[in-house]
């Protein structure tokens, strides 16, 4: 069966917490309607709590416990059907937990967290390790409405029409976006589980030295095929992939206050094998850091212009660079 319940947060502490004024949670898989009861009140709770503790959600639009993540999220975007929206590409390795997306609702934009339906009954389960990771997803994405909320509200422009990135390629601008998003998210929701900073280092190392031999066979087919607009196509998907995996990571490593070299050694050995991508690395962190000590002052989104130059630098070290020729942009072999 499937439900959606209105949670209902207090009056009298209405206006005092950062809470939407309206919200509700869509509920499939639910075996019987006091489980959905149980679940929406246990979300209720947790949507407080992540209030009291400094989570601005406000733009919450609500909450949809979904057997599929990408596909309801799709629907809720109203993504017409045969277009892909930018994201990063699926691992075989790894589960999608949840999503953030934004919804129009009348002239507002608001954002609307879906979640595995998994997710709901774990915050049931007696096992404090299963409670834990449900918290800790819960709590990423509720971060990303706060982050995401706040930028909407400092550059309204910026949604519902072409992104304005002055000279740059748009794909890979939004990838720089889509970075500070997940450190933000991570940084903020850290502390929810300690544990899960080995988990992205792991990923994060498997994807950059995944990319490390994914970028030849990708010049070794141009070389061989010309297929150009393939290729500038996978090149920005990789290496943007690879900085959002970093972003993940440092994101974690921030919020626990946590050292690369002291607490990462995976991530740490491998980087000095490669002293170049160890320096983008460190120079990312610091670019990040100095984004989230300055988000609410922020002017234009040129903030974001810093990320964009180190993916460019990462290509360039493997011999890649954009040109543009009129209207369009192309990747050239150096």
């Amino acid at each position: 069966m499937s439900e959606s319940i209105r949670l209902r947060f207090h009056g009298d502490e209405e206006g005092k917490l950062p809470l939407p004024k309206q919200c509700s949670i869509a509920i499939s898989s639910c075996e019987t309607p006091e489980i959905c009861q149980a679940v929406a009140a246990v979300m209720e709770q947790i949507l407080y709590a992540l209030a009291l503790f400094g989570l601005d959600l406000r733009a919450l639009d609500g909450i949809t416990l979904s057997r599929d993540c990408r596909t309801d999220g799709a629907a809720l975007q109203s993504i017409p059907e045969g277009q892909v929206p930018l994201e990063m590409t699926d691992r075989p390795d790894t589960m999608e937990m949840g999503r953030t997306v934004a919804v129009w609702r009348e002239k507002e934009l608001r954002f609307h967290i879906v979640l595995r339906a998994g997710i709901g009954l774990m915050t049931l389960s007696p096992e404090k390790e299963q409670q834990a990771l449900a918290y800790a997803c819960i709590a990423h994405e509720a971060a990303h409405v706060d982050h995401e909320g706040h930028l909407y509200r400092t550059f309204p422009g910026i949604y519902g029409r072409p992104l304005e990135c002055g000279d740059r390629s748009r794909q890979t601008f939004l990838k720089a976006m889509d970075v500070w998003s997940e450190y933000a998210a991570c940084r903020s929701s850290a502390t929810f589980r300690p544990e899960a900073v080995e988990e992205f280092e792991g990923l994060f190392c498997r994807v950059l030295e995944e990319s490390l031999t994914a970028c030849k066979e990708r010049i070794a087919a141009y070389r061989r095929d010309q297929k150009t607009l393939q290729v500038f196509m996978d090149i920005q998907q990789l290496f943007g992939d690879v900085f959002i995996h970093a972003g993940y990571f440092l994101g974690h490593l921030d919020g626990l206050e946590l050292t690369l070299e002291g607490h990462a050694p995976h991530a740490s050995t491998l980087l000095r094998q490669h002293p170049q991508i160890e320096a983008l690395v460190i120079r990312l962190r610091r670019v990040l850091h100095e984004l989230w000590l300055g988000e609410y002052g922020w002017k234009s989104i040129e903030v974001f212009a810093p990320i964009y130059d180190l993916i460019c630098e990462m290509m360039a070290l493997h011999g890649l660079a954009f040109a543009r020729h009129n209207d369009e942009w192309h990747m050239v072999v150096l």
